[in-house]
């Protein structure tokens, strides 16, 4: 059960990181030149009032200020296509059947 809500999860960020890669493709070709939209400003425009929570739970919360400026804020500058699709490969690999033992000794 908990494989397929993973494997459906992968399949949701490889959904998002398809819509997202033809979004900066439309884009690029409406204005002649090369557009990547960051995820920290995709969040932004889709809630900023939750990417505003975010960085409070993580700064005041959790007590780390690093965290955010040197992990999270690196993360959001990266175009959001790369980052649903590095996601939904890493949870598409995590869900992946383990190979037994024996299907590799007999061929199966």
């Amino acid at each position: 059960m908990i494989r397929l809500i993973a494997k459906l999860t992968g399949m949701l960020f490889l959904v998002l990181a398809v819509i997202t890669a033809v979004l900066d493709l439309t884009r690029t070709i409406a204005n002649s030149s090369l557009t990547m939209t960051a995820l920290g400003e995709e969040w932004f425009k889709f809630n900023s009032a939750s990417l505003n929570s975010f960085q409070v739970g993580i700064e005041r919360h959790l007590g780390l200020p690093w965290l955010w400026s040197s992990v999270v804020q690196n993360i959001l500058l990266l175009p959001s296509w790369v980052v649903f699709f590095v996601l939904a490969l890493l949870i598409l690999w995590l869900a992946r059947r383990p190979e037994r033992r024996w299907q590799k000794r007999f061929g199966r």
